[in-house]
């Protein structure tokens, strides 16, 4: 765990520990409910943040509050809805035949992003077709809540791209804000599975000798960071917080160095990804059926 601490102008703690996040991630001082802006620095980080994953006042279900009206019942139901998938998908279906043949190397590199929106769409708007245009704008919305560059912030604030990229998600998946993040900001994690997957498949010794479960685990990619503040003093460790330190969570990082996928997806936590079952079985049955046709 590392502590940046400035008075009055930053006091940012972050970890990429695996048992240090998922102690974190258990504590109940730690939420999403970011109220306390009295630290230059860290006030202007969960401003960004904010600004950028709603729509309309409303946020995106990853900044909302652990409990704010609705959040834990709606997190519930679609953890339902796509755990009852998994098995599907596992299995490697006919509609993951685009996703293997990108796979097998037999679609351009730059492809992999639509293939991957498209299939996740498709979980929330069973006609989804994915374009350039919400590939563009998922890029855009990925890359606005880390970017603190004031030029680019002036461009964006008067051309109102991002409040255009939001929108033209929305539109496309009738207003669902998870629908609009997993289209937006999740499938990027996706997209960077499916990418390592197709180098796994060019080496043929690794392809013959690695079982979907094992591709699947191999090609799980967790946010890069995730943020959580206090809502009253805490202490981690050593550590005494108050409400207006950010405690950042490097999923990606800590990933890396766990065995398991606990950790990408916070499971068994208030905040666990409702995806956590589906996306494994998803890059499963990928590797299935890129593997069930031989490559060219």
């Amino acid at each position: 765990m590392k502590r940046i601490h400035i008075p009055f102008l930053v006091d940012i703690v972050s970890s990429d520990d695996p048992v240090e996040i998922e102690a974190f991630a258990q504590d109940p001082k730690l939420d999403r409910a970011y109220a306390d802006h009295s630290i230059l620095t860290n006030g202007k980080i969960i401003q960004r943040v904010r600004d950028t994953l709603q729509i309309d006042g409303n946020p995106f279900p990853t900044v909302a509050p652990k409990d704010a009206p609705g959040r834990a019942a709606a997190q519930d139901a679609l953890w339902s809805r796509l755990s009852a998938l998994a098995p599907v998908y596992s299995a490697g279906p006919d509609e993951l035949e685009t996703l293997a043949a990108f796979v097998r190397g037999e679609s351009p590199e730059d492809t992999c992003g639509l293939l991957v929106q498209q299939v996740v769409g498709r979980l929330f708007v069973p006609g989804f077709t994915a374009t350039e245009a919400s590939w563009n704008a998922a890029v855009l919305l990925d890359r606005a809540p880390r970017t603190m560059d004031p030029a680019v912030l002036a461009v964006w604030a008067l051309t109102k791209q991002v409040d255009q990229a939001k929108q033209t998600l929305s539109d496309m998946v009738g207003g669902d804000l998870a629908a609009v993040h997993a289209i937006g900001i999740a499938l990027h994690n996706i997209v960077s599975g499916v990418n390592l997957m197709r180098e796994l498949y060019s080496d043929a010794s690794t392809r013959a000798g690695m079982s979907p479960e094992i591709a699947g685990s191999r090609c799980i990619f967790a946010p890069a960071t995730i943020i959580r503040q206090p809502t009253a003093p805490d202490t981690l460790h050593t550590c005494e917080l108050e409400t207006g330190t950010l405690v950042l969570m490097n999923l990606q990082a800590a990933n890396e160095k766990s065995p398991k996928s606990d950790i990408a997806f916070l499971r068994k936590t208030w905040s666990q990804c409702p995806a956590e079952q589906w996306v494994p079985a998803l890059l499963e049955g990928i590797w299935t059926r890129a593997c069930a046709t031989p490559a060219n």
